[in-house]
């Protein structure tokens, strides 16, 4: 007897459990970070799959609103935080809130509930539905990553933060890859629990846990930290968003810049076209005409912010909003977005704030000459909590992708010197402003996610498809 037969059948029963494993899946994520508890709660949504395919006539409808109820508890959960930046921007959009808090996870959690269609019609008693599940899911994670902006925000891969050990695997595998492996492995061994004959699907994931470990844990303890025979200096402020544009708190932020050191300044620290050394990496807002970027500038060279932030510094939608509040000061002062191509100096690969978040653009970045990856931020918009914690995190994960250090600088977040293997080598998140001056660690070589990228996560999916087409034909056969 499988242990969802305790429930009622009634559908609301499975409806709150799929919400309570969304909420509980936030507890893998940053700040909370439980070990292995990704595993436990994606094969639980597994099972549950398993026993509305085999006890609900209209079982597709149950698959989909399993996946959106799950899907909301997550991202209500795990990004609720969002919302802070609407009163950090103007109190007085009070009645704003609903839309970071709950309609922005309404409309993620349609990611997981269309792949739970997906998974409705690939569904069978056969084995074939761990290879589809595991796929599917992933392929949903790379989907809510590039529409509409994207948003890869809390990915499975960062489900294994809690391990530098674990974490390892993303410099072959990228994040998607490794979060590929963590959902077959959380349905093998579900898959091993509910047909205990099948042992394969309990071995297969131990071998792979036990190998993972081993290889993160060599690759960790055989490193050689090699410094450049170079010093820079980072710079961490604890301003509310309401006082970091004061002339006091700018004029307070720059005495902190050397003039010899490269200095790193958090992202829109300096205010409006600040003039600045050459040495320093300056983060500034940029006024252009009638448009203005959150731009960086080091060298004599400016970059201007790509990839914006939804309702920090664009608001979705608002090209119909403005019809409707032409007036209002929030269909009017947001960002605008650089362009794709600009010139830098090529040892540097800048970041601003949540460009960093996105692996294949912060890869795309990296040339030969990359020494050091720098990311400023502004976490203020964001509260305390959860938000500035993932935020470090998940910059943190590109080190180990890439093989490449990162210097991070932020206000009210977390800044720190992180090196290639993803070790932290400084952090504070501390409510002074401070400044720390670090030698940067050597890059490596190489990592082979540096030089394929996603290929091998794109291959797996591909090789899991063909894996469960070929079981469910012989299964039927």
């Amino acid at each position: 007897m499988s242990f969802l037969d305790i429930n009622s059948s009634k559908k609301k029963y499975l409806f709150i459990i799929s919400f309570l494993l969304g909420t509980s899946f936030s507890l893998s994520f940053e700040p909370f970070s439980i070990p292995f508890s990704a595993l436990v709660i994606i094969g639980i949504f597994f099972s549950l799959n398993d026993y509305v395919f085999k006890n609900f006539a209209s079982a597709g409808s149950t698959f989909f609103v399993n996946g959106i109820l799950f899907g909301f508890g997550f991202f209500i959960s795990s990004m609720y935080w969002v919302s802070n930046s609407i009163l950090e921007f103007d109190d007085n959009l009070l009645y704003l809130i609903p839309i970071p808090l709950i309609i922005l996870p309404i409309f993620l959690s349609l990611f997981i509930g269309l792949m739970q269609i997906i998974n409705f019609y690939l569904w069978s008693r056969s084995n074939s539905r761990l290879f589809f599940f595991t796929s599917t899911w992933i392929i949903f994670e790379l989907l809510r990553s590039n529409l509409f902006t994207g948003l890869p925000w809390n990915l499975i891969g960062y489900s294994w933060s809690w391990s530098l050990n674990y974490s390892q695997a993303v410099s072959i595998f990228g994040v998607y890859g490794l979060g590929l492996i963590t959902v077959f492995c959380a349905g093998s061994i579900f898959l091993f629990f509910n047909n205990k004959r099948e042992k394969k699907y309990i071995i297969i994931p131990a071998l792979i846990l036990i190998v993972m470990n081993i290889s993160g844990y060599n690759r960790v303890n055989n490193y050689e930290e090699v410094y450049l025979d170079q010093t820079i200096r980072i710079i961490h402020t604890h301003y509310d968003q309401d006082k970091k544009w004061l002339k006091e708190s700018i004029k307070k932020t720059a005495d902190m810049g050397s003039p010899d050191l490269v200095s790193i300044f958090p992202e829109s620290s300096l205010g409006i076209n600040p003039d600045t050394p050459n040495n320093w990496i300056s983060g500034f807002i940029r006024k252009n005409e009638n448009k203005f970027f959150n731009s960086l500038k080091y060298d004599g060279y400016i970059y201007d912010k790509k990839i914006l932030v939804p309702f920090g510094e664009y608001l979705p939608l608002s090209n119909i909003l403005v019809k409707y509040f032409p007036n209002k000061s929030f269909t009017q002062s947001f960002l605008s977005k650089g362009k794709n191509e600009q010139e830098f100096p090529s040892n540097i690969t800048p970041l601003i704030c949540y460009e960093v978040i996105f692996p294949s653009f912060v890869r795309s970045g990296v040339s030969k000459e990359t020494d050091l990856l720098v990311n400023i931020s502004n976490d203020a918009w964001f509260g305390k909590f959860s938000g500035p914690k993932q935020h470090f995190v998940q910059a943190w994960f590109r080190s180990v992708e890439l093989g490449i250090p990162m210097a991070r600088s932020s206000n009210r977040g977390y800044s720190g010197l992180i090196n290639p293997i993803g070790k932290i080598v400084y952090e504070t998140s501390s409510d002074k402003n401070i400044y720390i001056d670090v030698e940067i660690p050597q890059k490596l070589e190489s990592t082979f996610y540096r030089k394929y990228g996603d290929s091998f996560a794109y291959f797996l999916i591909v090789l899991f498809f063909i894996i469960g087409y070929a079981t469910r034909e012989s299964k039927e056969g």
